[in-house]
């Protein structure tokens, strides 16, 4: 599997349930790599998607702990997507061992983990790639982080060119577990 995550300085991943920053390209880049894929989430995830929809022509695993946090609105996003032609799933399970199993016969390197951050520290023990937008943009107030990896022993095998977007410089970077 594949953690997919955009981090500020400090492995800063957002601030009152917020990214830090929207940068169009990495919008771009996470479509791409990501559309015709399995993405797992947490709740809050699904949560923050435009009307709480599941992400188009993808197969959504949402991590909850409480039925009580499937929401009508995702399941009839998801309905609506699948009567409109397009491939979009939506799964709900209960514990990272039942995602496992959901994605047993998945190629790994066609199943995203897309955060947000507990999900995300649940789900690296089970990944050995981690697809990584460095972002220079300041985490100042920043409350949720991202594993720092380097400190975790994963090693960058690709740094991408450094690009630009309204003052922040980002780069996209690959690690993976030594």
């Amino acid at each position: 599997m594949i953690e997919i995550v955009n981090v500020s300085q400090n492995w800063a991943i957002g601030r009152a349930g917020q990214l830090l920053i929207h940068i169009p390209a990495d919008m771009q880049y996470f479509r791409r790599t990501t559309k015709g894929k399995v993405c797992i989430m947490g709740s809050t995830t699904l949560e923050s998607f435009p009307r709480m929809a599941p992400l188009k022509d993808r197969v959504n695993i949402v991590l909850i702990d409480d039925d009580r946090k499937i929401r009508p609105e995702s399941v009839a996003a998801a309905e609506a997507d699948r009567a409109a032609g397009r491939t979009t799933e939506l799964v709900y399970v209960h514990s990272p061992e039942e995602a496992l199993e959901r994605v047993k016969d998945v190629p790994k390197d066609d199943v995203f983990v897309i955060g947000g951050a507990s999900i995300y520290r649940l789900m690296l023990p089970y990944c050995d790639t981690c697809l990584v937008t460095h972002n220079d943009y300041p985490s100042d107030g920043a409350d949720t982080f991202y594993p720092d990896l380097v400190a975790s022993g994963w090693r960058m095998t690709e740094r991408g060119e450094e690009q630009q977007y309204e003052g922040t410089t980002f780069r996209f970077c690959r690690y993976e577990r030594k």
